[in-house]
């Protein structure tokens, strides 16, 4: 495991700390917690950017619910 330093002010600190506290959670679970969702958005961003971009140019194929049941062997 390695250890990572993050300098802070007073008032980052201050508010970081309140908020821990608030959900009962450690600062750096806090902060991992934190950049694995900002992580998560900006792939789910470019999921529907690539998808609006795959719309734009036709070249989206839709399956019913029926045929996903069906692939699926239900």
């Amino acid at each position: 495991m390695s250890t990572i330093t993050v300098r802070l002010n007073k008032e980052e600190e201050r508010l970081f700390a309140e908020y821990s506290k608030l959900h009962g959670i450690p600062i750096s679970t806090l902060l991992k917690k934190s950049l694995e969702e900002k992580i998560e958005d900006e792939i789910d961003l470019k999921a529907i950017l690539d998808y609006e971009k795959r719309l734009e140019n036709d070249d989206v194929n839709y399956v019913s619910f029926d045929e996903v049941k069906k692939r699926l062997g239900m």
